[in-house]
């Protein structure tokens, strides 16, 4: 059996590689060019967002695969971004990536985990325990929809 990811807090550094996996993997599902302009702001990475939330990533080969960002705010814990680059996609990064965020809002006490979905991404999500509760607007197309998941935390002594 394969040993867990090793996952570490993300870095000043690291915010390019990082905005280069949510790029990448964004575009995997045949998003048109216009539509990846829009997304290049809401996706890039920045110094403010390492410093805030909490974040996690995981490297092969010297180079970022995937990593996570969350938020903490006084009663909502959020997934505010989750990638895997293409090329390590099913391959259980993202199960792990998914597993220590939703670890770390349970040891802060938090009941769920707020996951606003890319709809490529719904399965995956759901395959990890999450329900879809509603639909949010995307920040990149005021009239585009995105589900709206939450998923339950168990708590954690």
């Amino acid at each position: 059996m394969l040993s867990p990811p090793k996952i570490s807090p993300a870095t000043e550094k690291d915010c390019s590689a990082m905005t280069e996996v949510a790029l990448t993997a964004k575009a995997f599902w045949g998003y048109s060019d216009e539509f990846m302009r829009g997304c290049e702001a809401v996706l890039t990475v920045t110094p403010r967002m390492i410093a805030e939330w909490e974040s996690g990533v995981i490297e092969r080969k010297g180079h970022i695969a995937g990593f996570y960002l969350a938020s903490f705010e006084p009663g909502e814990a959020e997934l505010q971004l989750l990638y895997v680059s293409p090329l390590h996609m099913v391959k259980g990064l993202g199960q792990a990536l998914m597993n220590e965020a939703a670890q770390k809002a349970a040891r802060l006490g938090y009941g769920h985990l707020r996951i606003e979905a890319d709809p490529n991404a719904l399965g995956f999500y759901r395959r990890m325990g999450a329900k879809q509760v509603g639909w949010c607007r995307s920040e990149v197309e005021d009239a585009r929809e995105l589900p709206l998941m939450s998923l339950p935390l168990k708590p954690i002594r």
